[in-house]
């Protein structure tokens, strides 16, 4: 026993949740990671993890993400996150819905959605047992976009480009994110890359916004103005940042970073990376703003490129990462809540 409390002590989340249902054979965690601004918000992710480790690190870092993206939009939330262990003798459906009863016994303190690996089957069979659950997967995900591509005008504007049209962006993922981020960005005028694991699934998002696709081995190193990457977490490590030929990077796949100290290595190479925990900002703004706050989500989403200028412009004066930054601003106003102060 003392096993698994030393995994959960090593994960960070004060409250971690180890939830088990044989029948069903659901294994998961739920980390409510800090709930100073409101209930924790965050998707269920549902992967096929090794180690039991593995899903308690993973639940940790993604939880402490959302805590920082709900406290740098503003919102009255703070962060959560499930995972669901996936394996062979998971019932899908009856694991789902049991998922459902666990969270629904929560009361509203963790609300949650989609995330990878989770289906819109399953979600609906959460939604079976609980009011806590987002279902709008499409409104989610162009919200997403939205603050994705404020993330770009903004690393833009810092260089004097006031005009999508003169850029040339490389969107990695042709999921629900990915491609709205496409659609966005071709809309604007911009010239996309795609690139996805599914080729097929490129090729077909860049037949409908006329743009071209790239092996997904070559994303990194695409000769193009911005990398928007928009799948999978941990991709932008120590060893890859010397291929970059991008200048900026913005994207919707949360950690995006394999280790804090890759965001001094953007700086040494003069690359703009919006935090990701601001640039996906939108589906959880989109999400609070409608089931917990009650209010028009719109200011909230126009605010995130300001925010994102502010971020940079700090960044470069200071002559530090704008992670550091994008956190400072953040804990500044969880902080500030705690004391019953403000934080602008």
């Amino acid at each position: 026993m003392n096993g698994i409390f030393a995994e959960m002590e090593a994960a960070g989340p004060t409250r971690i949740l180890a939830l088990r249902d044989a029948p069903t054979g659901l294994m998961a965690f739920i980390a409510l990671d800090d709930v100073t601004l409101g209930p924790a918000c965050g998707g269920i992710r549902t992967q096929p993890y090794a180690r039991v480790a593995d899903a308690l690190a993973d639940v940790h870092k993604l939880a402490s993400a959302m805590t920082l993206k709900c406290a740098i939009a503003g919102l009255a939330a703070g962060g959560g996150k499930t995972v669901v262990i996936d394996h062979p003798g998971l019932d899908r459906v009856a694991a789902f819905r049991r998922l459902g009863e666990f969270i629904e016994d929560l009361g509203g303190l963790y609300r949650c959605a989609g995330d990878l690996g989770t289906t819109e089957e399953d979600l609906l069979n959460v939604t079976a047992t609980t009011q806590y659950c987002n279902t709008t997967g499409q409104a989610m995900g162009d919200a997403t976009a939205l603050t994705v591509v404020s993330g770009i005008r903004a690393a833009a504007a810092a260089r004097g480009i006031a005009d999508l049209a003169k850029l040339r962006v490389a969107v990695q993922g042709c999921g629900l994110i990915g491609a709205s981020v496409a659609h966005l960005l071709a809309a604007q005028g911009a010239r996309v890359t795609v690139t996805d694991v599914d080729a097929a699934l490129a090729e077909r998002i860049a037949a409908e916004i006329s743009g071209n696709t790239i092996p997904a081995s070559q994303f990194l190193s695409a000769d193009v103005d911005v990398l928007s990457p928009c799948a999978i977490g941990g991709i932008l490590n120590a060893s890859c940042i010397a291929d970059i030929r991008a200048w900026a990077i913005s994207g919707g796949a949360n950690n995006q970073l394999a280790e804090p100290a890759v965001a001094d290595l953007l700086v040494g190479r003069g690359i703009a990376f919006i935090p990701d925990f601001l640039a996906s900002s939108g589906a959880v703004i989109d999400g609070v703003c409608q089931s917990i706050m009650a209010c028009n989500p719109t200011p909230y989403l126009v605010a995130v490129e300001e925010t994102a200028a502010d971020i940079l412009q700090q960044a470069a004066e200071r002559g530090t990462s704008t992670v550091v930054i994008a956190r400072e601003i953040s804990q500044a106003r969880i902080a500030a809540a705690r004391t019953g102060g403000h934080a602008s």
